[in-house]
């Protein structure tokens, strides 16, 4: 029974030894003088004593092993989310029309989208965790039209590029980014204050305007 009672006593003091050691310092020799106390302790232990000490010693047991099945689901959900890939691909199909300055081109199809953090109604990403991303796109115009867009995240302009056109048949620029983005931060693809009537041209069949954005590397 003697040895039963210092059993739980070391478990006890165990459980609380670690943050106890770092917080006071306490030594070795401290830390046995704690273990050979509790032993003395025990002779003045009691049946209804004892019956109490093991209730609470059963629920400090379940507590700590409730406590690491918490501990592991959070530590599987954060490794998932860790490793789960960010990336996404729209294109635009069948349209021909024209944007004001400053205008969100949306690019409504969504080929790829890992995650679903591109959203194709508005056209716009959100970063789901701080890290570096890559950007790049196309648009295309046709005739003697023109069109300039740029890569905006949070309303800063990372990079730009367009076509003007000036004969028949259709004309495409691209562009390709990294940039830094915080977990939160927006990112889109918007006409440039250049001039109004951008034209953009894309065939059902055949998209000629996309964008696609990855995560790179995780902070």
């Amino acid at each position: 029974m003697k040895f039963s009672i210092i059993l739980l006593s070391i478990c006890i003091q165990f459980t609380y030894s670690v943050s106890v050691r770092e917080s006071d310092h306490i030594t070795t020799s401290e830390f046995g003088n704690n273990i050979s106390a509790k032993w003395q302790m025990t002779d003045n232990f009691t049946p209804s004593s004892l019956l109490v000490a093991n209730k609470e010693f059963e629920v400090m047991r379940r507590t700590i092993n409730n406590l690491s099945v918490e501990l592991q689901i959070l530590e599987d959900k954060y490794e998932k989310e860790k490793t789960a890939p960010v990336m996404f691909y729209a294109v635009i199909r069948n349209k021909a029309f024209t944007y004001n300055v400053d205008a969100t081109i949306v690019f409504e199809t969504a080929i790829v989208n890992e995650g679903g953090h591109y959203n194709n109604y508005d056209g716009v990403f959100i970063a789901p965790e701080k890290g570096t991303y890559i950007f790049s796109w196309t648009v295309t115009s046709s005739g003697t039209h023109f069109m300039f867009s740029e890569l905006v995240v949070e309303n800063n302009v990372i990079t730009g590029t367009g076509e003007q056109h000036s004969s028949s048949g259709h004309a495409s620029a691209s562009m390709t980014s990294l940039c830094k983005m915080k977990k939160g931060d927006h990112a889109w693809i918007r006409t440039t204050g250049y001039s109004a009537g951008h034209y953009l041209y894309s065939n059902n069949d055949y998209p000629q305007s996309g964008f696609l954005g990855l995560l790179m590397f995780a902070e």
